[in-house]
């Protein structure tokens, strides 16, 4: 079965929207999944002339499943999720929008636009977002997943390795302790200057198989390196996948662009030139406790 059966593509007809075909359509023939193309408008089309204005090259056309929805962009690309078994987004982090003239040093906050802001945090399935800089680099070849110890990024950390094991990638694994940081994840750990020499990297070691209970031996081989650092978290993700040659950058997180460490988030987005892959941890099953006369 394919690690995604189904991967979806909004589009809204301009340029930089349309940049994302290029690595759906790898992905899709790599994966075996199912290419479905989504326009948000208010009139339908014939599916060749809708095609031609989302600037869809016509050699993809036999590949793809298009839908029309009347709807505003985010509503009909979340509705369109359960409907057609989507396990997979892919979209740019600005559409239109991102044609129009725009400041030298954009705010923070712009980097990504509404539509793909609403879909990042409402959805469930992993989103594969293309950076204002992003640059074509296909086939990939290495993948870079920043922990932290928590669940997200352990489950951003097991689907990256089923990814590369599917399309034959290399994984690096970094932590970076934030000296700026306090009692939280493993940072809260490194509390001398011997301890990334010393007890840091056993319980890195253990993060990284705790994360990894349901893959096998050849997908864990996959991980080529597990990378130490303190200082500023972005500068020195930054450095490492200038220095490896980074293909995708994979992060777990909580779905929240103003909380924690979306702020990390939205300085890597503004910098870097390779699609980042977002992974939620899945909700878990409330919980409760039943007493007295319910047990019997």
């Amino acid at each position: 079965m394919s690690l995604f059966p189904s991967i979806l593509v909004p589009l809204d007809g301009s340029r930089t929207a349309a940049r994302s075909l290029g690595c759906a359509t790898w992905l899709a023939s790599r994966l075996g999944a199912r290419l479905h193309i989504l326009s948000a408008t208010p009139r339908e089309l014939p599916a060749r002339e809708e095609l031609a204005r989302l600037r869809v090259p016509e050699e993809h056309w036999p590949l793809i499943v298009l839908h029309q929805a009347p709807a505003y962009p985010e509503g009909a690309i979340l509705a369109a999720l359960a409907r057609h078994g989507v396990g997979l987004v892919v979209m740019t982090a600005r559409g239109q929008a991102s044609e129009d003239p725009a400041p030298a040093e954009p705010e923070p906050g712009t980097i990504v636009g509404h539509v793909a802001r609403a879909v990042l945090e409402r959805c469930a399935v992993p989103v594969l977002l293309l950076p204002p800089r992003y640059r074509a680099a296909l086939p990939w070849e290495r993948a870079l997943v920043p922990v932290s110890g928590e669940a997200a990024s352990d489950e951003a950390l097991a689907l990256a390795v089923r990814l590369a094991d599917a399309l034959d990638l290399q994984v690096h694994v970094a932590h970076v302790a934030d000296s700026k940081a306090g009692d939280e994840g493993l940072a809260a750990r490194a509390r001398y200057a011997d301890a990334l020499h010393h007890e840091y990297p056993g319980q890195l070691g253990e993060l990284v198989s705790r994360a990894l209970p349901h893959c096998g031996p050849e997908a864990c081989r996959r991980i080529q390196e597990v990378a130490l650092g303190r200082g500023d978290v972005a500068a020195e993700l930054l450095a490492l996948i200038e220095r490896e040659g980074v293909s995708l950058l994979v992060v777990g997180w909580h779905g929240r662009f103003m909380t924690g460490r979306a702020r990390v988030l939205k300085h890597l987005l503004q910098a870097i030139g390779c699609p980042v892959l977002l992974v939620k941890p899945e909700a878990r099953m409330p919980f409760s406790l039943k007493v007295g006369e319910e047990i019997e």
